[in-house]
């Protein structure tokens, strides 16, 4: 063979070789993949995916006033049944007004909210005729309702927390004025229970009176599988380090983010350190629309919740879940995991934090019966108790304590809760339990 025929031939042996191997690299593959957009919204935890700030901004409590006397629904779905007929009604005449000391009439509703609400979330979650109010900047927990027996109107108020300002609308429909007339005409029936009230130099706190009987249940649950939200949090699950802590019963999932989760993987925790501080803060809509969306995207809903906190300032959002109307509690100790709340930090576009159980509740397996002290009567004892003052008393509810039990049971156990400084605590001298807890 002539030199300069091998020549060429080496040459095309080069070529070939180099065409091959750029073939290869363009159609590479790494094992480590990214998680797409698409993939990203299949991920699901088997909760609901369908919630709005209307069906997660509702009232703890519906106060019917008459005559001096205190009134509330027996069954929680009656009060839920009410709200949800009151985000239908059509609101008019929308004006603020300095506020005076406010007197309560002699028939009126009180709607009481567990947070305060910011007045820009109303028009999300009540009807109002026009559609360019500007609302005040001030925010409110309690929306009083009275009766215009001389034109068959209602007439709507919205008191702000520092009682310095009162935004005020009217309700014109005859037919609303007389639904709602006639639940206090029909005050005595088995549908309302009697209320006593418990003043701490502020607000007006209610509590039913006489003694409660409620249902300590066992339910079954099963458990959200900590890889399902790595999928969710991270946008490279491939990539994420895992990692495990005996001593600490901690595992974590680590890129530039971190998501912690105890080893009894009953919550997880997660924080992404390098979210960009901008400014100006996310409006209270921009928070809840973010945060709502983000869980209706994964199906997050693991159970009944609703919103419990709202702050603006850090742009944090809590929701609470509620069984069969009653606020759920879970943390007896501030080192153990919170499974009944979902909480999230967001950073403009970013979510900075994120904290939610890793239980889906399932059906009730057995109940049983559990009579609680009158509310009279706790009030007497809590005032007993050298560590609780009047003046830092903020709420007294019924609540379901929620303690993970063996053999895949959660047991739901009423007793009553004291919100103090901030706060829910369980009291020591509570019947069912003598172990205080926080939230």
């Amino acid at each position: 063979m002539k030199l300069e025929t091998a020549k060429t031939l080496i040459l095309i042996i080069l070529i070939g070789t180099s065409l091959i191997l750029t073939f290869g690299v363009w159609n590479y593959r790494a094992e480590v993949g990214t998680l797409s957009e698409d993939s990203y919204e299949e991920v699901s935890l088997g909760g609901t995916d369908d919630e709005t700030k209307r069906s997660l901004i509702q009232p703890s409590e519906i106060i019917f006033k008459d005559q001096g006397e205190f009134y509330g629904f027996s069954e929680h779905e009656s009060r839920e049944q009410l709200y949800l007929q009151m985000q239908n009604w059509t609101l008019t005449d929308f004006r603020t007004q300095v506020a005076s000391e406010r007197t309560a009439n002699e028939h009126e509703v009180e709607v009481i909210f567990p947070d305060p609400l910011p007045m820009e979330l109303i028009s999300r979650i009540l009807s109002f005729s026009q559609d360019d109010i500007i609302m005040p900047g001030w925010t409110f927990d309690r929306m009083y309702i009275t009766f215009q027996s001389d034109n068959n109107s209602l007439e709507v108020e919205f008191l702000s927390n520092d009682s310095d300002r009162i935004a005020l609308a009217t309700v014109t429909d005859s037919t609303v004025h007389e639904q709602l007339w006639s639940y206090i005409t029909n005050i005595e029936s088995d549908m309302f229970r009697k209320y006593t009230v418990f003043n701490n130099g502020e607000k007006d706190i209610y509590i039913p009176e006489g003694e409660v009987v409620l249902h300590e249940e066992s339910l079954r649950y099963t458990t959200i599988s900590p890889s399902s939200m790595r999928d969710i949090l991270f946008p490279n699950p491939g990539v994420v380090m895992e990692s495990t802590t005996p001593q600490m019963g901690l595992t974590y999932f680590t890129d530039s983010r971190q998501m912690r989760v105890g080893t009894d993987r009953y919550a997880m925790e997660y924080v992404n350190p390098f979210t960009e501080n901008t400014n100006p803060l996310l409006s209270p809509v921009e928070i809840l629309d973010k945060s709502i969306d983000h869980i209706n995207n994964h199906s997050g809903w693991t159970g009944d919740y609703t919103l419990a906190e709202l702050d603006v300032y850090q742009s944090r959002v809590k929701y609470r879940m509620n069984y069969e109307g009653y606020p759920v509690f879970s943390r007896s100790d501030p080192s153990n995991p919170e499974l009944s709340t979902i909480e999230q930090k967001w950073n403009s576009q970013q979510l900075e934090e994120y904290q939610r159980p890793l239980v889906n509740l399932d059906d009730s397996l057995n109940q049983s019966e559990v009579e609680l002290s009158s509310g009279e009567s706790f009030i007497a004892n809590l005032l007993t108790l050298a560590d609780y003052n009047r003046d830092s008393i903020e709420d007294i509810k019924i609540g379901y304590r929620l303690r993970v039990l063996e053999n895949n049971l959660i047991e739901l156990e009423p007793n009553w809760y004291v919100k103090y400084n901030g706060t829910w605590r369980l009291p020591v001298f509570n019947e069912m339990t003598s172990q205080k807890g926080g939230d």
